[in-house]
């Protein structure tokens, strides 16, 4: 699944390899600092959806974001994918 910044100072493209309620882990060759928050956007045909996360781990080949601030309605659709996902 690709993901890409929905505005906001830090521009982010990348490709998630890992993701749960509480957050992912985001391949992307463009590092972010610990604690930068980031409004991305989730490019899922089935369930996308976008929320606030803050890096909480950088490493050589990505970042692990947290969600820090999701709607209920694009909770909903996480919950959907992750759903989705697991089948």
């Amino acid at each position: 699944m690709r993901i890409a910044s929905n505005g906001g100072r830090s521009k982010l493209k990348g490709l998630v390899t890992i993701i749960g309620l509480g957050g992912m882990f985001i391949r992307t060759n463009k590092s972010q600092p610990f604690g930068t928050v980031l409004k991305l956007k989730l490019l899922d045909p089935v369930a996308a959806f976008e929320a606030e996360f803050t890096v909480r781990s950088v490493a050589s080949n990505g970042i692990g974001v947290e969600i820090t601030k999701i709607s209920p309605e694009n909770e909903q659709r996480l919950k959907t994918l992750l759903l989705r996902l697991k089948a």
